[in-house]
């Protein structure tokens, strides 16, 4: 499935430059993080408490990250991606839906959007590393041992095979490359 959602990084035609849209976008992306394990640790702490801690490790790794990227925003004069909230309302409800199929939801849910997020990472490392933008390179790669961690926690607890949840992973891997490709734009 990771092969499907190849998205080149290439220098834009726009005023903001692609390293700076990189940044904005992956920020969106940890606030869409944030909120799907806000909402999967509220249906969590009621159906399936022995989940909490680990729920409650990834929402930590995923505050830190946003953080990273805000950072680095600032740093440059910048402002939040148009995909934001967006990404916030969706990544909510992705956790909702996906807390509400039980476990194997939660974990196809994170398998699915961190599949997504680590090949976007890898192709966002390998387009900053050519435009040596050291400050953006070190950035991006500061996250991407969390997210691949994880994408196969996920996996290794029955998210990635489980064929009920094909359809679920379909539609969240989906839905999280549209709001990358559209912070993009």
């Amino acid at each position: 499935m990771d092969a499907v959602y190849v998205m080149k990084y290439r220098d834009g035609k726009g005023s903001l430059d692609t390293p700076k849209k990189i940044l904005k976008v992956n920020h969106a992306g940890e606030f869409g993080a944030i909120n799907i394990y806000r909402s999967q640790l509220f249906i969590a702490k009621i159906l399936m408490p022995d989940l909490v801690p680990l729920l409650d490790s990834f929402l930590q790794d995923e505050k830190r990250h946003m953080q990273i990227f805000w950072n680095e925003i600032q740093a440059r004069n910048g402002v939040k991606c148009k995909s934001f909230w967006l990404c916030g309302i969706g990544g909510y409800f992705m956790g909702l839906v996906s807390a509400l199929l039980g476990r194997k939801g939660i974990m196809a849910c994170t398998w699915a959007v961190e599949s997504v997020v680590v090949n976007h990472l890898n192709n966002q490392l390998h387009y900053l590393k050519g435009k040596h933008d050291e400050m953006a390179y070190s950035t991006v790669a500061s996250v991407l041992e969390d997210e691949e961690n994880h994408r196969d926690i996920g996996g290794g607890y029955g998210g990635r095979d489980n064929i009920w949840y094909g359809p679920l992973r379909l539609s969240i891997s989906v839905f999280t490359e549209v709001v990358i490709r559209f912070g993009m734009r």
